[in-house]
Formats: C-alpha cells, structure tokens, sequence
C-alpha cells in the first residue's frame, strides 16, 4: 500500500491508498490522468478513480503527478488493502470506528464500487 502524500488545493496532505506502478514505466496518457495506470485504458469520467496526488523527485526537482485508474483495476485492489490491514490492525479488531485507516480504506473502497 502507498503512503505517498502530496499537497492538496488546501493545503492539507492528502494520504493514498493504492500502489501504483513507478512513473517511469507509463505514458503520457498514464501520468497524466487520461488512461488507467494499470491497464491503460481510455478514462473517461464514469470509469475514472482518483488515486492521489503523488510526487518524485527526478532531477533536482519535485516532479508532481495525478493518477487515475479504472474502476475494473481499482475496485480490487481497494478491497485487498483492506482486508491487509483488517488482518493486522488491532483498532479494528477491537471497534472498526475508532482506526482512521481502516476508515479512510473503507470509504475509498465505497468510492470505486460507485
């Protein structure tokens, strides 16, 4: 699971949930938003997920990039983080309303089952 952060329109750090294939192995298309950083398919507003803001520095300079997914590529790999850290969290053992992460992974993986 990806602790990336980056910055967000305010000001807030943004955590994110999905691993991500390295940037140097996409396209344009990829990096960019416009295709599925898995499969590389086509996204259009219906079957896009947002998957954080990330950033890498690459040449002595932050290098910011927003990527997006399917919802067929999303979809499980949402629900095996969770079940990750369900299995080793011992908030959410106890009472799954008291973990922000698992909190946080559960309204992600409602997000991409939309």
């Amino acid at each position: 699971m990806s602790r990336d952060a980056g910055p967000r329109g305010n000001g807030a750090v943004e955590r994110t949930v999905h691993s991500v294939p390295p940037v140097g192995g996409l396209s344009v298309a990829q990096t960019c938003g416009r295709a599925c950083v898995w499969c590389a398919v086509v996204l259009t507003t219906e079957n896009a997920v947002e998957l954080g803001t990330r950033s890498e520095r690459r040449f002595d300079t932050d290098f910011i990039w927003f990527p997006r997914g399917c919802r067929f590529c999303a979809e499980p790999r949402a629900y095996r983080a969770l079940l990750d850290h369900i299995q080793s969290c011992e908030q959410c053992a106890d009472e799954t309303g008291r973990c922000t992460e698992g909190h946080a992974l559960r309204q992600r993986l409602k997000e991409v089952r939309r």
